[in-house]
């Protein structure tokens, strides 16, 4: 049929292309809600008279501008890209909460710095008792929302990165920050030249296929794993779509929950996160490989 061969001529990527260009830049508006959980007994708590109690405050909204750039295209039906997804703060769409609201939080330099490779020898471990001890950290910190997001200075953070420097790369953190540092990041994605279907799904990310933090296949394996910006064309409808972001730590497989649905004019299909989504082999023996440490 004329229209399909016109369909799939457009789904495969070359420069100036139409879907290429979406794919490279998504004219959407992409947005994250934050919610912090403020601690209202910090001092009770670490006296040890009271059990830890928590206050949700939020949410904080920001634009996430999702785009691919330096994008080469490769001679094996690939193209490779560094991803960037810069956060703009959208202060009217959070309800009356502000960057600078004072929080207080756990010290999460402390606790990530607290669990790096126990399993190493002795004199490892000592040095980073030391700089524990040394540094004088607290467990519960006082700063800002924008802080606790995105980066608070510490000296166990800033030392840290000098002592040890291929584990702490970084001389703040902020769990936001963490979550959406691309900065040395590559990824490489189908065209679609031979398999139009799969076009902008992934190939490798960072040079592999799998992540390296997982082991096994289901746990670690991105390959032909969506970004969000286009997923697999021609989806069958018991079909099971892969869905990878590097903020979420591990792929994600979204299952369809309705027969067609109409968006205006067109007709779709939702799909959600499977059951258990987030499961560590609890609930779903296939999942145990989500977790490094099984007794």
């Amino acid at each position: 049929h004329p229209y399909d061969s016109i369909f799939r001529w457009k789904l495969v990527f070359e420069p100036n292309g139409e879907i290429f260009g979406l794919w490279e830049k998504p004219p959407v508006d992409l947005f994250i809600k934050i919610y912090l959980f403020n601690i209202t007994n910090s001092e009770k708590f670490l006296a040890g008279e009271e059990k830890i109690r928590v206050q949700e405050i939020g949410p904080y909204v920001y634009k996430e501008l999702m785009t691919h750039e330096n994008v080469q295209f490769n001679s094996n039906g690939t193209v490779s890209t560094n991803p960037k997804h810069p956060l703009i703060w959208q202060e009217h769409l959070s309800e009356g909460r502000l960057e600078d609201d004072p929080v207080i939080m756990l010290n999460i330099a402390m606790l990530a710095f607290a669990q790096i490779d126990n399993e190493r020898g002795f004199f490892f471990r000592s040095i980073k008792n030391g700089l524990l001890v040394g540094t004088g950290q607290n467990p519960i910190v006082k700063m800002t929302a924008k802080e606790f997001m995105f980066g608070y200075e510490t000296s166990l953070t800033t030392i840290g990165n000098k002592v040890f420097p291929n584990w702490i790369k970084f001389d703040r953190v902020g769990l936001i920050d963490r979550m959406y540092d691309f900065s040395e990041d590559y990824e490489t994605f189908y065209t679609g030249e031979e398999d139009s279907s799969i076009s902008g799904l992934y190939a490798t990310y960072n040079g592999s296929p799998n992540l390296t933090q997982w082991n096994g296949e289901h746990c670690s394996s991105i390959h032909l794993a969506s970004d969000g910006t286009k997923f697999k064309s021609y989806i069958q409808k018991n079909e099971t779509v892969l869905f990878f972001r590097k903020s979420m730590c591990r792929p994600q497989r979204l299952v369809r929950r309705s027969d067609e649905t109409r968006f205006g004019s067109m007709t779709g299909y939702t799909y959600v996160f499977e059951n258990n989504s987030m499961d560590n082999g609890i609930v779903d023996e296939k999942n145990k490989c989500f977790c490094r440490k099984v007794n």
